[in-house]
């Protein structure tokens, strides 16, 4: 195993640094962690052994990225995975990938084969449900890394810094994995990277990983291509619903998958409310399909429900979003759509929008953040005590800077 550093024991003094920084670890997580590694050493001293395989200095042939979370943790490696592509042109590129989340990245040129995969742990937010020893995901699991191992890697990544990915790094049977041992797990890995402390957020750890191999990255890579095709859709579809070509379009996305980051529709709808009476936007109000939601009537409010890929075009043709910390805030920055999101549980400086103009309404007083969405309240009062002047107030902030394109009467009644 490499470790990116003269003194191993100051890679380990970091990553021990980095684990009570980037995720917060509790001493009893760490020891089922320190548990697993022993139990799994243990079980690979008993395999047995290949012959080391020296690190080749041509570029990797076959490359494998592992990222098989949500949509919004898609999102934010997408500059790594294009920066991965503009390193290794002539690589054959392979994400494993949540099933149902394929279309996102088809026509980017990011990868070229999607492996499809429903991992136990990924597919329930209830703990016991995650772990279920009886449930039928992991039997395709086991299929999906033996679909892996068929495809003989020559280097394999993960940026999430858990003990599970780097097993499945292992299990892929790659020739180099590279990771972080920060979660546990570093003996997986064939090169154990050093984190970057000075450097939180999620897509700053994946790029990092490109770092590390000796390569630039270029944080300002091109974010997100659609087809000519989708844009006029979305310019048509806007047309249709009695949107003129040059209107000022705010966006709001109300929903988050996870209930703690739900901010509430409600709140939403005041803001969108006082957002059509002070300006003389239109406001899009999405959803998801197959969401039923109560909405405002209101002049120049459109209700939509668009699939992925649509709702990806009508959003480029947004001049905002506001939004829950969620998915929906990571596509806007791809989009390069300004964002307000409100931020409850999570850490804005881990997973925050990374825009230049984006603002996050959030109140740091709550000293039990993060809670990784499991609140030890009765509710989320992180959330529930951020009001809509406080957004509102925010929105203008980010809608000032932007005139003559802003709406005229924008600010008018502030």
């Amino acid at each position: 195993m490499r470790l990116h550093d003269d003194n191993p024991m100051d890679v380990i003094g970091v990553e021990a640094a980095a684990r009570a920084s980037f995720l917060r670890m509790r001493q009893c997580k760490w020891r089922l962690v320190r548990a697993f590694e022993v139990f799994t050493r243990l079980l690979l001293s008993m395999l047995p052994s290949r012959q080391a395989r020296e690190k080749s200095s041509a570029p990797p042939a076959n490359v494998l990225v592992i990222e098989y979370w949500n949509l919004g943790d898609l999102a934010i490696a997408v500059p790594f995975l294009r920066n991965l592509r503009h390193r290794f042109p002539q690589a054959r590129i392979s994400l494993l990938v949540q099933a149902g989340l394929e279309s996102f990245l088809e026509g980017q040129g990011l990868v070229d084969e999607f492996i499809p995969v429903r991992v136990p742990w990924a597919q329930h937010f209830d703990r016991w449900r995650k772990y279920n020893p009886f449930s039928r995901h992991w039997i395709s699991f086991a299929r999906s890394l033996l679909v892996l191992r068929s495809r003989q890697f020559d280097c394999a990544f993960s940026g999430r810094m858990d003990v599970r990915d780097n097993f499945i790094l292992w299990a892929s049977g790659a020739r180099r994995r590279i990771g972080y041992g920060i979660g546990g797990g570093g003996h997986f890995l064939t090169d154990r990277v050093k984190p970057d402390l000075s450097r939180p957020h999620r897509a700053q750890i994946w790029q990092h990983l490109l770092e590390s191999q000796d390569g630039l990255t270029n944080a300002q890579v091109e974010g997100f291509r659609l087809s000519d095709a989708e844009k006029e859709r979305a310019r048509s579809f806007l047309l249709s619903r009695g949107i003129p070509s040059g209107a000022f379009l705010i966006g709001i996305h109300p929903g988050a998958r996870i209930p703690t980051r739900r901010w509430g529709e409600e709140r939403f709808a005041e803001v969108a409310r006082r957002m059509l009476s002070e300006t003389d936007a239109h406001v899009l109000w999405f959803s998801e399909p197959g969401n039923s939601c109560n909405v405002p009537m209101m002049q120049r409010f459109h209700a939509v429900s668009l699939d992925l890929r649509f709702f990806l075009a009508v959003l480029s043709r947004c001049r905002l979003l506001v939004c829950n910390d969620s998915g929906p805030m990571h596509l806007a920055n791809l989009l390069d759509v300004p964002v307000v999101a409100v931020f409850g549980p999570q850490r804005p400086e881990w997973f925050g929008p990374r825009g230049p103009h984006d603002r996050v309404v959030i109140h740091p007083e709550f000293s039990c953040r993060p809670c990784f969405d499991y609140c030890i309240f009765d509710e989320p009062h992180c959330l529930r005590t951020i009001s809509c002047d406080e957004m509102c107030d925010a929105i203008k902030g980010v809608l000032r800077p932007m005139e003559p394109q802003a709406p005229e009467r924008m600010g008018a009644h502030g």
